[in-house]
Formats: structure tokens, C-alpha cells, sequence
């Protein structure tokens, strides 16, 4: 048997998915560490339901945000329920962005600050579907390696990086005893 006989194979199939997986960040590592982080003041809709759809709500908070003049930071989200205790119809949450403290915002936004507080939070450079798995990955590690699991709620925070070329940055904060 010749391995010339795998090279279609790896040429047409797995190198073009290594590639892209590579372009998404999926070799970029995942920074954990312990932080304080706030206070967060942030625009937001409620959500109930299935967190992969958490992303279809953010073009209406936008645009709401820029009916009132105001320019949107880091996209935020506020995790309120844990996936594997919560099913996905009820889980609860708020989308939303980040905003200049002082800020108003017209219905159907509200508007909140998160305070300043202690929190494991892990970073890494990838594109929006492909970042949270291994944020919560590597966060779900280092607990679990000091025998405690993911308490909620976690807050999301994304940057897109502008460029097609380049992935954002996610951070995610989980609470920290």
C-alpha cells in the first residue's frame, strides 16, 4: 500500500478543513487567569430560549443603539442558565452591548451595570462560532482540575477584529470563589 494513494483524500478533504479551522483561530491558545473585571454598563434585550440563537438578537440592540445616538462597544452577553442543567427552551439570558456609562437607551432595550468582581476568565482569538467551545473548554479544565465545575452566570464578551483576515477576541468570565 503507497501513501500516494491518501493524497487525493488529504488534498481535497482534510487540508482545506485544517485551513479553515486555522483561519477561525482553532489553533490559537486559550489564556486563563484569575481576575477582577467590571463594572460593566451594557444595553440589552432578554432572552429565553436556545443560546445559539443568542447572535440574531444582537443587529436589533444595534440598531436600537444607533437610533439613540449612541456608538456600541464589545458585544456582551449574560448567561444566566448552565447548558447541561438548564433545557435549551428555558434557558435565560440578556444580549446586548457594551455601553458609555451614563448612558439612555429607549425601550425595547434596557439598560444595567454588573459590578466589579472576581472572576476565572479565559481569552481567545477565534471566530465567533468556533470561540465559546473553547473558551468553556479550557475554563471547564482548570476547574475541574481543582475539583469544581462552571457556575453560572458567565458573561461573553466579543470583539470582532474588522478584518476577514484576522479572528475577534472572546473573554469569557465565569464567578471565582
Amino acid at each position: 500500500m503507497s501513501y500516494k494513494r491518501y493524497l487525493p483524500f488529504l488534498f481535497a478533504f482534510a487540508l482545506p478543513i485544517a485551513l479553515v479551522y486555522a483561519w477561525w483561530g482553532g489553533f490559537n491558545p486559550v489564556a486563563v487567569r484569575i481576575e477582577t473585571r467590571g463594572p460593566y454598563t451594557y444595553a440589552y434585550v432578554e432572552h429565553k430560549g436556545d443560546y445559539a440563537l443568542l447572535a440574531e438578537r444582537l443587529p436589533e440592540v444595534r440598531l436600537a443603539l444607533e437610533r439613540s445616538g449612541i456608538h456600541p462597544g464589545a458585544s456582551f452577553a449574560l448567561l444566566y442558565s448552565h447548558p447541561e442543567q438548564v433545557p435549551r427552551n428555558e434557558r435565560q439570558a440578556r444580549i446586548g452591548y457594551l455601553v458609555p456609562a451614563g448612558s439612555h437607551v429607549n425601550p425595547p432595550l434596557e439598560l444595567d451595570t454588573l459590578p466589579a468582581r472576581r472572576v476565572l476568565v479565559a481569552e481567545v482569538r477565534a471566530a465567533w462560532l468556533l470561540a465559546p467551545s473553547r473558551a468553556y473548554q479550557a475554563l471547564h479544565e482548570r476547574l475541574r482540575a481543582q475539583g469544581r465545575d462552571i457556575r453560572m452566570p458567565s458573561v461573553e464578551l466579543y470583539e470582532a477584529s474588522g478584518s476577514v483576515w484576522r479572528p475577534g477576541r472572546l473573554i469569557v468570565e465565569v464567578p471565582y470563589p
